[in-house]
C-alpha cells in the first residue's frame, strides 16, 4: 500500500488541501460498512446476481460467470452498491458470517476457512452444547445421530493409543454410563456406588437390579440373575432340529423304543403253561458336542415301540417286537444312538423270559419273568434307577389250572421324576404304563403290567409309557393265550447352551 491508503484495509486517506473530501470519506465510509461486522449473502453462488441488493457482498467460488465476477479469481470479495460491483479489499484473519451456511468463515492466504478450524484452544469454558443447549444440570450436552473419536496416529505426532479416563471423587460416588430410552434408565454400566464394575438393568428406569458384576480384587465375575442361555427340545417323532447361531455346546439324550411284551402260552390242564416276559426298556445314552463339530441342522429319528406278541391259541406264545433305535445324525453320521429295549419271550411249558433292557451308557431296565406258582415277576426299575420300568411278565397256569397274576411294570425314574408302571393283573388286563410327564426334567416313563393268566382266554399285557418303557407280557391261557402289550415310543431330548 502507498501513503495514500490504509495498511490493511486500504481506507483512502484524506490528503491535506484536497478538494472535494466528501468523496475520499464516502469511499473510506464505504468501505468500513462492507467490512465491519461483515456478512455475505454466499460464497457458493457462481452467476453474477442481476438485481443485488446495495451493499450485498459476495465470496466468489472458483468458476464464477459474469461480466464483472467472470473476471475476478476464487476467494474475492465482491461489494454490490447502485448497480455496480466493486472489489473489496480483505486482508488474512478478516472474519465474515456466511449467511446461507449460517457459519463464520476466516480470511486465510487468499482463501476462506471455517472460524472452527482456526481456533486452537478453548480453555476454561462453562457450557458447550452441541446441537442442542447445555445447561447447569448439562454443561455440556450434545445432539447428533453418530460420534466417532480415533486415535492420533504416530505419523500425526501421536502414539496411535486411545484411552479415556474417567475419574470420581471417592468409592462411594458413582461413575458410570447411563443407557436410556424415552428419557427412562434401562442400563448403567460402571463403578456404581463402590469400586467394582457393575452392570445394571431396568425396565422402568425405577427398579434396578444387578446383572454383572466384576470383583476389583480377584477379577471374578458373578451374574447374580444368572448367565448364559439354554433351551431344551424334546422330540418324540421324527424331525429335523437346527443348532442355533447363539449356541456354543449342545447335550442329547436319546433312549430307544420300548420291547413289546411276549404273549402267553396256550393249552389244556396237566402241563405248566408261562405267561409273556416282559419287554425290556430302551437304552438311554447322551452325548455333549461343540456347535463348531456339527452340521448346521441335525437329523432326528424316534425308535418305535416294539410290537406286542400276538396271542392266540399256539402252544407257545409269540414273541414280543423289540424297540427300534433312536438316532441323531449330523451330516450323515449317526452321533448318537439310543438302542431298542428287546422284546419279551412268548410263554412256553417251561419258561417266560422278559426282554432285555436296550444298551446304553448303562443297561436299561429289564422285562419281568412269567410264573406259574406265584405272581408273575414286576418289570425291573432300578437296574437304571433315571431310566423307563421295563415291562411286568404275563401271569401262567400250572398243572391244576390255577391262575397266576401278572407282574407290575417297573417304575420309570426312581431317582429322578418317578412314573409307575402299570399294574399287574388278576385274572385282568395289565394296566398301561404312565407317560413321561416332564420330558425336559426326565425322559422316563412306566412299564406296562402283565396280564392275568386265564383258565379261558389269557389276559393281554398294558403298553409302556413314552420315554422307551416296556410293554407288558400277556397271560397264559386255556382256549388261547393273551397278547403282550407294545413297547413305548423311543424320545431324544436336545439342549442348546450359549
Amino acid at each position: 500500500m502507498d501513503g495514500d491508503t490504509s495498511a490493511r484495509l486500504d481506507l483512502p486517506y484524506l490528503a491535506a488541501g484536497q478538494l472535494q473530501k466528501h468523496v475520499t470519506l464516502n469511499e473510506a465510509l464505504t468501505r468500513l460498512d462492507a467490512l465491519v461486522q461483515c456478512t455475505a449473502v454466499s460464497r457458493t453462488t457462481t452467476a453474477q446476481p442481476v438485481s443485488p441488493a446495495d451493499g450485498a457482498l459476495y465470496i466468489l467460488p472458483a468458476g464464477a460467470t459474469g461480466p464483472v465476477w467472470g473476471a475476478q479469481g476464487a476467494g474475492v470479495l465482491m461489494r454490490a452498491e447502485a448497480g455496480g460491483w466493486t472489489r473489496v479489499a480483505a486482508p488474512d484473519g478478516l472474519r465474515i458470517w456466511v449467511k446461507d451456511e449460517d457459519q463464520l468463515v476466516v480470511r486465510d492466504g487468499g482463501g476462506w476457512i471455517p472460524l472452527g478450524e482456526r481456533i486452537g484452544a478453548l480453555q476454561q469454558l462453562t457450557r458447550l452444547g452441541l446441537g442442542t443447549g447445555a445447561d447447569a444440570a448439562n454443561p455440556f450436552a450434545a445432539k447428533v445421530n453418530t460420534a466417532l473419536w480415533t486415535a492420533r496416529g504416530a505419523g500425526e505426532g501421536g502414539d496411535g493409543d486411545l484411552r479415556m479416563t474417567l475419574n470420581k471423587e471417592a468409592p462411594t460416588d458413582v461413575l458410570s454410563l447411563l443407557f436410556q430410552s424415552g428419557w427412562g434408565g434401562r442400563a448403567e454400566l460402571g463403578l456404581i456406588g463402590d469400586e467394582d464394575l457393575t452392570l445394571k438393568v431396568s425396565a422402568d428406569g425405577g427398579s434396578w437390579r444387578a446383572a454383572m458384576v466384576v470383583d476389583r480384587t480377584s477379577g471374578a465375575v458373578a451374574f447374580p440373575a444368572g448367565a448364559g442361555r439354554v433351551e431344551t427340545t424334546v422330540f418324540t417323532a421324527n424331525g429335523t432340529w437346527t443348532v442355533p447361531s447363539w449356541a456354543r455346546r449342545i447335550e442329547a439324550v436319546a433312549v430307544g423304543g420300548g420291547g413289546g411284551g411276549g404273549a402267553g402260552a396256550c393249552g389244556a390242564s396237566g402241563v405248566t403253561r408261562f405267561g409273556g416276559g416282559g419287554g425290556g426298556a430302551g437304552g438311554a445314552s447322551a452325548a455333549i458336542w461343540n456347535v463348531s463339530d456339527l452340521a448346521a441342522s441335525l437329523s432326528i429319528a424316534i425308535g418305535a415301540g416294539g410290537a406286542s406278541g400276538v396271542g392266540g391259541t399256539a402252544a407257545a406264545g409269540a414273541v414280543g417286537g423289540p424297540g427300534g433305535n433312536s438316532t441323531v445324525t449330523s451330516g450323515g453320521v449317526v452321533i448318537l444312538t439310543g438302542r431298542g429295549g428287546a422284546g419279551g419271550q412268548g410263554g412256553t411249558a417251561a419258561a417266560g423270559a422278559g426282554g432285555a433292557g436296550g444298551l446304553g451308557i448303562t443297561p436299561s431296565n429289564e422285562g419281568g419273568a412269567s410264573a406259574t406258582t406265584t405272581t408273575a415277576a414286576a418289570g425291573a426299575a432300578l437296574t437304571r434307577p433315571d431310566g423307563s420300568g421295563g415291562g411286568g411278565a404275563g401271569g401262567g397256569l400250572d398243572t391244576s389250572n390255577t391262575a397266576r397274576a401278572g407282574g407290575a411294570g417297573g417304575a420309570g425314574g426312581s431317582t429322578t421324576v418317578s412314573r409307575s408302571g402299570g399294574s399287574g393283573g388278576a385274572n385282568a388286563s395289565g394296566g398301561n404304563g404312565s407317560a413321561a410327564a416332564a420330558p425336559g426334567l426326565s425322559w422316563s416313563g412306566g412299564g406296562g403290567g402283565g396280564g392275568g393268566g386265564s383258565t379261558a382266554t389269557g389276559h393281554s399285557g398294558g403298553a409302556g409309557g413314552t420315554g422307551g418303557a416296556g410293554g407288558g407280557g400277556g397271560g397264559a391261557g386255556v382256549t388261547a393265550s393273551g397278547s403282550g402289550g407294545t413297547g413305548g415310543a423311543g424320545l431324544i431330548r436336545v439342549t442348546a447352551i450359549g
